[in-house]
């Protein structure tokens, strides 16, 4: 469908022109609507919530924390772009509309389904339309990875039940492979790690691991991933670069918090189970808390070696400026 022109606000005319802003308001009063105040799911309840409640009780696990993050990032990185986008002709394309019916469909068949997930996809189709719609395509491009970092506000609860247990046994197996190569006999048990019986002792006297959920490394792993992206966004330019530097965000997770359990097992030969785990259930050791920054820290620098690379053996690359783009 052809773009057709609308109008541009008048340059330096200190008046809130109506005709332009128009548009924005109703979709902004729209997605706000849809967000804080319309009741859409029911879950277990006998009662239907609305979206902002499900995205905070969302926030409320540590697995997606992070999720709170993405509004203010994506707001900041349109905000950067203010003068390329202030430069930019305001060409509206009616493309834009067709997918915010579509956005609206979806939006409805998840609340007369009960499933949130399809509100959070036709939320976010909406605000794509809007601007695809409102101001046009090349602003929308313009925008195009403040979208993307939008898709890390979104609670992807299911993703706990679909990769979370993968994510464990991977983690167990190879444990148990690096810990018997440095030397420290380990017996998986399912997803669990016990020391072998060796040197008189029974098996599991040294250590007894259960490697639960919030060990699998999926809690640090969409965090990894958002920050991936912010870090390949601003150091590189190049879109390959990039996306390699995003997808590194997944194996480095996983190693990285392999490698936690690795010290968590040694800390727990060498000092005991209370100081190197805690007490079950009851209580988590700090040092526990810590290897868990530690393991971020290393994944970190697992990107910034991978940055290094590039940039010594491919070509460097100048890094975006953080506050200012032109």
């Amino acid at each position: 469908m052809s773009p057709v022109t609308t109008l541009s606000p008048p340059a330096n005319s200190g008046k809130f022109n109506v005709r332009y802003w128009a548009g924005p308001l109703i979709f902004g009063l729209l997605f706000f609507g849809m967000l804080l105040f319309m009741p859409y799911t029911a879950g277990y309840a006998d009662h239907r919530l609305t979206m902002r409640v499900w995205i905070m009780g969302g926030w409320a696990d540590p697995t997606w924390q992070h999720g709170m993050l993405a509004l203010p990032i994506a707001i900041f990185l349109a905000w950067r772009k203010r003068h390329i986008l202030a430069d930019i002709p305001v060409k509206a394309s009616w493309l834009g509309l067709f997918t915010a019916m579509i956005a609206m469909i979806f939006f409805w068949i998840g609340y007369r389904g009960n499933f949130y997930y399809l509100g959070f996809f036709g939320i976010h189709l909406l605000i794509a339309s809007a601007v695809l719609w409102i101001w046009g395509w090349r602003h929308f491009v313009t925008v195009s990875f403040a979208l993307v970092m939008l898709t890390f506000m979104w609670p992807y609860l299911f993703m706990e039940d679909l990769i979370a247990f993968k994510l464990r046994f991977l983690m167990v197996n190879f444990t148990e492979k690096v810990l018997n190569l440095i030397g420290i006999a380990t017996i998986q048990d399912g997803t669990r790690l016990l020391s072998a019986a060796v040197d008189g002792r029974a098996q599991g006297d040294l250590f007894r691991m259960n490697i639960d959920g919030p060990c699998s490394g999926l809690r640090s792993l969409f965090a990894l991933m958002m920050v991936s992206a912010l870090f390949g966004y601003f150091r590189q330019r190049t879109f390959w670069r990039r996306a390699l530097l995003f997808s590194l965000s997944v194996p480095l997770a996983v190693l990285a918090n392999a490698f936690r359990i690795i010290i968590l097992t040694i800390a727990t030969i060498l000092f005991g189970e209370q100081f190197a785990l805690g007490n079950g259930e009851e209580y988590t050791s700090n040092f526990h808390l810590l290897t868990g920054l530690f393991m971020f820290v290393v994944a970190l620098g697992g990107l910034a070696s991978a940055e290094w690379f590039l940039n010594r053996f491919v070509r460097k690359e100048k890094p975006l400026v953080l506050m200012e783009e032109r």
